[in-house]
């Protein structure tokens, strides 16, 4: 399960902009609605990469296990150690599911791990 849910989440963040940068510092909500930077000194905005960002990684969590249903198990036939295993390629290739148990029981159990 820590397996599959590491797999999504450097797929995911393997799949942003390392361009894209994101402020980070402290901001404050006027009385009149504006949102200014607190103290007042913007020097002390930092631009830090979005990849791998506080805010990033929040919103990938937040996610992260709806794409559980996209996993199936499989059970080694030598050590009968079970993993995970994803049914649905990200770019659209086809998946070897020989062997592979693909059902919501698997699925639930893997989203609420």
């Amino acid at each position: 399960a820590c397996r599959a849910l590491v797999d999504e989440l450097e797929w995911e963040i393997a799949q942003v902009d390392p361009k894209k940068t994101i402020q980070m510092g402290s901001f404050r909500i006027n009385p009149d609605g504006s949102q200014s930077v607190a103290p007042a000194d913007p020097a002390l905005l930092a631009q830090v990469p979005y990849a791998r960002s506080e805010a990033h990684l929040t919103e990938l969590l937040e996610r992260v296990c709806e794409k559980m249903k996209e996993y199936g198990e499989k059970v080694d036939p030598s050590t009968h150690r079970k993993t995970y295993v994803r049914v649905i390629s990200h770019d659209g290739t086809k998946a070897d599911l020989s062997g592979v148990k693909i059902d919501g029981d698997v699925a639930s159990s893997l989203k609420f791990a």
